[in-house]
């Protein structure tokens, strides 16, 4: 495997961890859509927050929510939804009126029961890619990343059937999404972001340039992701925009001659996002099995 911190002038997407770890996240929400899409409208972070809940029954709203892995915004959002299908029990502190107390209804037990084995199978399939012998290393080195060394322990007890979030592979991409993000925000800023790099360095490889659709698959963008990158990245001159002269209903994308010039400088903070990324994890031999575990991931059908 070629090392995801050496050679190019640009990074490539294939090389970096933060970028696979974004393709394995989306595959696992694909996975989830197609078994909860229908006939069971719960989303990870409500489920996350559940299993937060079902193994310290009693957590006040911000803990759980930490737990979950979700900003205060979201938890505030999450909770009033599954306190309003009542699932959650609310109830405030007598000895502090702020602190809102979560606890697990009958309800959320009788569902949990329901709702914990098709979730295993979500995790089953995502790993599907992953040979079997391979699986436990690759899991061993996601959780590093993705609690930043500082991996809790295992939750004993607990109320109902749930799954612990620090094994739960769905969960643990999200977390590791988080930590590259913050990274990314630390060490490049505020532009370009990594969706933003993302396409930038698929058109790297393409110096003729190419359509927007196929720089939105390879960046791993839906369609709506990337007109709006493409926008911005033409907005701030890195990146022109035609008609294609075949078909003048595809766009066709090329670096400017100026981005072409200047964007390498960008390009060591981009390794140091990778790298910071990767240095709670031991050894070559466990960062490399987290990168092949990630692109297998991402690289499912």
């Amino acid at each position: 495997m070629t090392s995801v911190l050496t050679g190019g002038e640009m990074l490539a997407l294939d090389e970096a961890p933060g970028h696979l770890v974004r393709r394995a996240q989306q595959r696992h929400a694909v996975l989830w859509t197609r078994e909860f899409g229908q006939d069971l409208d719960i989303t990870g972070p409500q489920y996350a927050l559940l299993c937060a809940v079902a193994a310290a029954d009693g957590l006040d709203q911000g803990a759980a929510g930490e737990r979950a892995s979700l900003d205060k915004s979201s938890t505030a959002d999450v909770v009033a939804r599954l306190a309003g299908n009542g699932w959650l029990r609310v109830s405030p502190d007598v000895r502090d009126r702020r602190r809102k107390a979560l606890s697990i209804t009958p309800l959320a037990r009788t569902a949990l029961e329901v709702v914990t084995p098709r979730v295993a199978e979500v995790q089953t399939r995502l790993l599907r890619n992953i040979p079997t012998r391979d699986r436990s290393a690759f899991l061993d080195a996601l959780r590093v990343v993705a609690y930043a060394g500082h991996v809790p322990k295992a939750d004993s007890g607990g109320v109902g059937p749930f799954h612990a979030l620090r094994d739960t592979p769905g969960h643990l991409l999200r977390r590791a999404h988080q930590v590259h993000t913050v990274i990314w925000g630390e060490e490049v800023g505020p532009m370009p972001t990594a969706p933003q790099y993302a396409v930038l360095s698929a058109l790297w490889s393409h110096p003729a340039g190419i359509d927007q659709s196929t720089a939105g698959e390879l960046a791993s963008l839906d369609k709506s992701s990337i007109a709006d990158v493409a926008r911005r990245l033409v907005n701030r001159g890195w990146v022109s925009r035609e008609r294609d002269h075949a078909d003048s209903r595809r766009w066709v994308l090329q670096l400017t001659h100026s981005l072409r010039e200047d964007f390498t400088k960008y390009t060591p903070a981009v390794r140091r996002v990778q790298e910071r990324m990767l240095a709670p994890v031991e050894g070559a031999q466990q960062k490399r099995a987290f990168v092949e575990g990630c692109r297998a991931l991402g690289n499912a059908d």
